[in-house]
């Protein structure tokens, strides 16, 4: 065989390596993508966070400790939830198996004067039973704050996006439907009412709050960008999804922060998003449908409008 036969030989074999390598690359994006069942839930044993961070200074007319007699005022907090509330798209990584960033809403509440962070499990690819059965026992039971951002995942979160906006695929409709189902249940009520129940008998002096989840898309960007042509309708299940989980977190005594209003003209599609999309061949694709930072600074400032006393 001439060289030149050989190479015109080895060239659909090189493409085939690099096709494969492509879609091997792809499925492992995907896995990682919205903490996706895919994978599995992380295991937060194994995600260590830093809790350090410097000494702030003594609040004036407080107890004792700190120079000057200022003593402190830092309430215990805890931020439990899935990958909105790690901080997944925000960047700045702590770590990497549950993806906490230290630009997530919780990191940044750590930085006010009144608050320490002295717990943090949320992790990717949380849903309910996780948060009950692994994440409420690392809550100090003197904590006074603990905040939650969950359900999501409950509802296929990663499934619709995967679906509907990744690899569109004629499964989406039904993805969307069996997440609208799901929400509608009793049953997903009732994880709600024992999320905030178990975070109540856990730290009964603390005050819950349930941090809901931003409109993803910008408005009616279905009608404006093919790629969206399933947006409005992810939006509408989400304000449900909002509405069940406000309801349910209410009625077992947390206050509900609504995020929607916060977010909006923000999402994916605006001439200034605070959602990241999706983008292909990055390495960044855990990002996508997540909160960037500035987002994430949106629910900071959203959680400290709740009064603590």
């Amino acid at each position: 065989m001439s060289s030149h036969a050989r190479h015109d030989a080895a060239v659909p074999a090189v493409h085939a390596r690099r096709v494969a390598l492509l879609a091997a690359g792809l499925l492992a994006a995907l896995t990682l993508l919205l903490g996706s069942a895919l994978a599995g839930p992380a295991d937060t044993a194994h995600a260590a966070v830093p809790m350090a961070k410097p000494d702030k200074p003594g609040k004036p007319g407080g107890g004792s400790g700190g120079g000057g007699g200022g003593g402190t005022t830092e309430l215990e907090y805890a931020a439990l939830g899935d990958s909105f509330a790690a901080g997944v798209g925000a960047g700045s990584y702590i770590e990497r198996t549950c993806y906490t960033s230290s630009k997530s809403y919780p990191k940044l509440l750590d930085g006010d004067a009144d608050k320490a962070l002295v717990a943090f499990p949320a992790c990717s690819g949380t849903d309910t039973v996780d948060v009950l059965d692994r994440q409420i026992a690392a809550i100090p039971t003197t904590a006074k704050l603990v905040t939650v951002t969950v359900g999501g995942n409950d509802v296929g979160f990663a499934d619709v996006m995967q679906n509907c906006f990744v690899l569109v695929s004629s499964s989406c409709s039904s993805k969307i439907a069996a997440g609208a189902a799901i929400a509608d249940s009793p049953e997903f009520t009732a994880s709600i009412v024992a999320v905030v129940d178990g975070i109540q008998e856990r730290a009964p002096g603390a005050k819950v709050i349930v941090a809901g989840y931003p409109l993803l898309f910008w408005e009616n960007s279905s009608g404006v960008n093919p790629k969206y042509v399933w947006a409005d309708e992810v939006n509408d299940e989400t304000v449900e999804l909002n509405d069940v989980v406000e309801a349910a977190a209410t009625s077992a005594g947390a206050v509900f922060v609504d995020v929607e209003d916060d977010f909006a003209g923000h999402g994916i599609g605006s001439s200034s998003p605070w959602i990241n999309d999706w983008k292909w061949l990055t390495t960044t694709t855990v990002n996508a449908f997540h909160p960037n930072a500035t987002g994430h600074a949106a629910y900071a400032t959203a959680i400290r409008a709740v009064p603590l006393s």
